[in-house]
């Protein structure tokens, strides 16, 4: 996510800053089959919408970018729920999940997915991170070493560094301006210009510039602060935790495996996805579903041999 605000700075002068569910599930709704029952999840009073399908001793727990929702891993869900226990949430403040809270700190969403993980009692849990979901895993892993088996990135972590330079903390600072001035406008110019490839379908455009457009501006708002603000400990805790990083990322844009190695002290490995923007788990599912497998694979295996 990082990596491609900064190519959207880029070109912001230009556009003149231009499963099973915690609520009832909507009639006719596409996906696998999920099971009833499901407990209401609040943490500190705040809902946490989710889906929850199939069975097994091995989780995976998938949690969303910035501005979207549990629906984009639908194309998953239909893959794995008949092979492990799957779990897809709503981070507070986007989706369905409640936005009565003040915190949108990266260490709070973790709490999120830790206390989802805690009240549905989840074995050997693998966490599976799209963009800024990437390092609310990583606060997940840390908060629950116990249960997390494995995380998997998901066009994240390509850019690691604990600080940026002063020009650069300006830009920042200057799209911030213009998300809290135009939300709207700002967000839908941000996906247009910097998180699609050329041979992205306009359908799968279409989709998430509207949920960029119509996300809250107030959580999201908060949530892409304090990303941009999270290097340093980003740094910190990758060399802290225990379970090996894998990461699924597209090709469009360049991974920094050298900062990866410095930092992951568990090890890492990129598994490339080709000729796919930012979201790859629904422009190609099929490939990324394969790759994923890969991966899920691996941390099991080297679950086993410890």
């Amino acid at each position: 996510m990082k990596v491609r605000f900064i190519l959207f700075l880029a070109l912001l002068t230009g556009l003149a800053f231009s499963c099973q569910s915690g609520a009832p599930e909507q009639q006719g709704q596409a996906g696998p089959q999920v099971k009833l029952g499901a407990p209401l999840i609040e943490n500190e009073g705040v809902k946490i919408d989710y889906r929850y399908c199939g069975e097994g001793d091995t989780t995976l727990l998938f949690v969303h970018g910035w501005c979207i929702n549990k629906e984009y891993w639908e194309p998953q869900l239909d893959e794995f729920c008949t092979k492990y226990r799957i779990v897809a949430v709503d981070l507070p403040g986007f989706g369905q999940s409640g936005d009565n809270r003040t915190d949108w700190s990266l260490e709070k969403f973790g709490s999120d997915i830790a206390r989802v993980i805690d009240v549905l009692d989840l074995p050997n849990v693998i966490l599976i991170g799209h963009s800024m979901g990437g390092d609310v895993m990583l606060e997940a892993a840390i908060q629950r070493p116990d249960k997390v088996i494995g995380m998997i990135g998901v066009d994240n972590f390509k850019d690691v560094r604990a600080n940026y330079s002063p020009e650069e903390e300006q830009s920042f600072e200057e799209v911030i301006a213009a998300l809290k001035a135009d939300f709207p406008g700002t967000a839908a110019a941000y996906a247009e210009t910097a998180l699609f490839h050329p041979n992205t379908d306009s359908l799968v455009k279409q989709r998430v510039i509207n949920d960029f457009r119509n996300a809250k501006p107030g959580p999201a708002t908060a949530a892409i602060e304090n990303l941009i603000h999270y290097g340093q400990r980003e740094t910190e805790l990758l060399q802290k935790v225990g379970a090996k990083l894998y990461l699924i990322n597209s090709d469009a844009t360049p991974t920094d495996e050298g900062a990866l190695t410095r930092y992951c002290r568990a090890g890492h490995e990129v598994i490339p996805i080709h000729a796919t923007g930012h979201y790859p788990m629904i422009e190609k599912p099929e490939e990324f579903n394969m790759q994923l497998q890969l991966a899920i694979q691996k941390i099991i295996h080297d679950t086993h041999r410890r």
